[in-house]
């Protein structure tokens, strides 16, 4: 394949813009869709994500990082479920400081053994123990 001259030092000097190893949450929008991704990297040039959406070499993308910070990039890359984009103008990571970044719903709830009634009735229970009860309760768990 034949990349113009321009384009290839265009790339090039984007590669070389210090990066900053970072997890944030994020929103990618394209062709009137959107997905849920994280930043895995970014620089002044460009970011790698981690998406759910497989995009196409040269697909016209919004990053959105919270709520006031939009970015408008080009997938550069694409292997397996990250990619590489390259922004359309220089972002200045400062900006990343001054605000928070995109949060989803919690999707985690606490499992039945941390249920406040779960709780009392298993303290209730050991509280009736003997020294001895509870040692061949736990056994496995503590040493004699």
């Amino acid at each position: 394949m034949n990349i113009p001259t321009k384009f290839a030092l265009m790339i090039e000097e984007g590669r070389r813009a210090q990066r900053q190893t970072l997890i944030w949450k994020g929103v990618l929008r394209h062709d009137n869709q959107s997905h849920q991704v994280r930043v895995r990297n970014i620089s002044a040039t460009g970011a790698m994500i981690e998406s759910p959406a497989r995009l196409r070499v040269g697909t016209g993308v919004l990053l959105e990082l919270s709520d006031s910070i939009s970015i408008p990039a080009t997938v550069q890359w694409s292997v397996g479920d990250q990619l590489g984009v390259s922004f359309q103008a220089p972002f200045d990571l400062s900006l990343l400081t001054q605000t928070r970044p995109v949060t989803g719903q919690a999707a985690w709830a606490p499992p039945s053994y941390l249920d406040r009634a779960v709780q009392a009735a298993w303290e209730r229970r050991l509280r009736r123990l003997s020294p001895k009860q509870l040692r061949d309760e736990f056994k496995g768990y503590i040493r004699d």
